[in-house]
């Protein structure tokens, strides 16, 4: 097998390029290949050595990533093309001349070059996981040696549908707190940057005798009013910095994530997501015959809270010394007592895939039913957070109205 750089024009008057793998030495034999459709090969070279490692190496490491609503809907026609009764390489190429990205419109293309070729498509599909997840190769290749590919289709289809309803949940539900804290960030600024300075000026130039905490009000306020800009930039410094430690070191980011998990409600949300993922996951691997540690390391790979990839890492170890899958997953409180119990049922009673797939149906309800009372569940905090914030601004600027107004009077 060779790879070889190409431009073609297709039949549709499309022209494509990229690199493809085919079993080929001479250009000849290559160009024959890409021509066979009734394509128009405009330049086609053989790759040298260095080359194709560098290929092999990181030709897929800068592509465009698939949204995953988008993996899905691939998934879902590809399978329902196959059940037609139309082809593989038709189906590939009749949902490439759909898809509006050049960049995977070409890889699809690939993808067809490579299968017509002799590769395997589930062999074709790794080369290319950012149209294809882990767990969907394996589907794939289940459905090879099973003659049922339109259905590992549709399942892979499905369990991608589920984890996006998992990820968008958590984002509608951590959104919620985080808008509402910005609007109330925001609005004291406005009043002490703003408003205030201009009350406690006009106190000034009538000479009031200023209390406390009106003192207290205004020299935030100029602080506030003069470096206002330095306080952004700062922030903003800080904020990429914490995130750049948090990706870079491994020590922080446990931390943070640690941390995140003790809150309130941002870590019932993270927990929330973070097992109905691992447990939709982990049954589909299960499913699609992925042996323990494998489906470890995988489920390892596939989440970023590093207490959690602790964890499933110890469960690993712990497998691998041949411990039961529930001993293993026992220890600490990352995984409530209610998941283990099921794994339990599951492993005794070989039903661990279906037991697995009701945790994850729990958990997705739990993250639903947070993100509509998320709003019931913050009001405490937010009206706790805007009284204190707000009341020292209102109480700082009113008692010295009233103390005119005491003067006056008498």
């Amino acid at each position: 097998m060779n790879y070889f750089r190409y431009k073609l024009i297709a039949p549709s008057g499309e022209v494509f390029s990229g690199t493809t793998k085919l079993p080929y030495e001479d250009l000849m034999s290559a160009i024959s290949h890409l021509e066979r459709d009734g394509s128009l090969t405009l330049y086609v070279k053989k790759l040298g050595i260095l080359r194709t490692s560098l290929t092999k190496l990181g030709s897929f490491q800068f592509r465009k990533r698939m949204k995953r609503s988008a993996q899905a809907e691939l998934l879902s026609n590809l399978s329902l093309m196959l059940r037609s009764g139309i082809t593989l390489t038709a189906a590939i190429e009749e949902i490439a001349d759909s898809i509006q990205s050049p960049e995977i419109k070409n890889d699809l293309k690939n993808i067809i070059l490579s299968v017509q070729a002799g590769t395997p498509f589930s062999e074709t599909a790794e080369k290319y996981s950012h149209i294809f997840p882990t767990a969907v190769i394996h589907l794939i290749r289940i459905g090879e040696e099973t003659g049922k590919l339109d259905e590992m289709l549709d399942s892979g289809a499905q369990h991608l549908k589920r984890i996006q309803a998992i990820v968008s949940d958590t984002k509608h539900a951590l959104m919620y707190p985080a808008v509402v804290f910005v609007v109330l960030g925001a609005g004291f600024i406005f009043w002490v940057y703003y408003v205030a300075p201009k009350i406690i000026d006009l106190f000034r130039d009538m000479e009031v005798e200023l209390p406390l905490i009106t003192v207290f009000v205004m020299k935030i306020s100029y602080f506030f009013r003069d470096y206002l800009f330095y306080i952004l930039v700062i922030l903003v410094l800080i904020i990429f910095s914490l995130l750049a430690i948090y990706k870079q070191m491994k020590w922080a980011k446990k931390g943070i994530d640690g941390l995140i998990l003790k809150l309130p409600v941002a870590g019932t949300i993270v927990s929330a997501s973070t097992l109905a993922f691992i447990s939709e996951y982990f049954s589909l691997l299960m499913n699609a015959g992925v042996d323990l540690l494998h489906s470890m390391i995988i489920l390892k790979e596939s989440i970023s809270n590093e207490i959690y990839r602790e964890k499933l890492e110890g469960i690993r170890k712990n497998l691998k010394k041949g411990e039961s899958i529930a001993d293993s997953f026992k220890g600490g409180i990352i995984f409530p007592s209610y998941v283990i119990r099921m794994i339990n049922i599951g492993e005794m009673s070989g039903t661990l895939s279906e037991q697995l797939a009701s945790v994850a149906s729990e958990y997705r309800n739990k993250l639903a039913n947070l993100v509509a009372v998320i709003g019931k569940m913050l009001e405490p905090i937010i009206l706790v957070v805007a009284g204190v914030l707000f009341g020292v601004i209102i109480v700082g600027l009113l008692l010295p109205i009233y103390d005119l107004v005491s003067q006056v009077s008498r």
